[in-house]
């Protein structure tokens, strides 16, 4: 992870609180996912409303901040509309432009144990730990960094969700090479915040024990 200058660091702060007082704008739709408003105000989401200068084509995104102790390090981007977004020629999710690649939610290396679980993509993760299998969330196997594998060590287990598409399996296949994690499949066509929004906590938990 490449350190932001301290221009980036302050664009990020006021990005993380300006979009944020617009998370109620996401209710609807975070609720269709099972994350109420208290919950991802938690992790500090927001919508871009009022863009900063150059956000201005993300406006109407959910706004994903990385947070760490020391404030966000990062921020992706997610198209909220009901509609394939190939049809409208642009990405489901966005990055902040200029920034690489961080892991998502890393408060959950302080709230896990002996075990950790890590998923594809922010909403997934913050679905895992809503369960209460702390989870940190990558956007994609070709984002994983080789020094990442250090900040596993300490566990003596780590679950990997494995979603049940090809890309799914490519992408457990990866982390379960580069920390020794242990698949968990999920069925066809779901992820962990499918299995959220319709099997709950046990749902996602009775996976994790089998």
């Amino acid at each position: 992870m490449s350190t932001l200058s301290s221009e980036q660091k302050r664009l990020l702060e006021r990005a993380t609180e300006e979009y944020g007082r617009n998370l109620t704008r996401a209710e609807e739709y975070l609720a269709g996912r099972g994350i109420d408003l208290a919950a991802a105000s938690s992790v500090a989401l927001g919508v871009v409303v009022d863009p900063l200068p150059g956000h201005e084509f993300l406006t109407g995104r959910l706004a994903i901040p990385y947070m760490t102790p020391a404030g966000p390090v990062n921020m992706n981007f997610r198209c909220m509309q009901k509609h394939d977004c190939r049809d409208f020629n642009h990405q489901k999710y966005m990055t902040w432009e200029g920034l690489g690649a961080n892991l998502y939610n890393v408060i959950a290396f302080e709230e896990a144990n002996a075990s950790i679980a890590v998923a594809e993509g922010e909403l997934d993760a913050l679905s895992s730990s809503m369960a209460g299998i702390p989870c940190v969330g990558i956007s994609g196997a070709e984002k994983w960094k080789e020094h990442w594998k250090n900040v596993f060590e300490d566990f003596s287990r780590i679950y990997v969700w494995q979603e049940g598409d090809e890309a799914g399996k490519r992408f457990a296949k990866k982390i379960s090479m580069e920390v020794g994690a242990i698949r968990v499949q999920l069925p066809s066509g779901e992820d962990v915040n499918s299995i959220w929004v319709n099997e709950g906590r046990d749902g996602l938990r009775a996976r994790v024990r089998k």
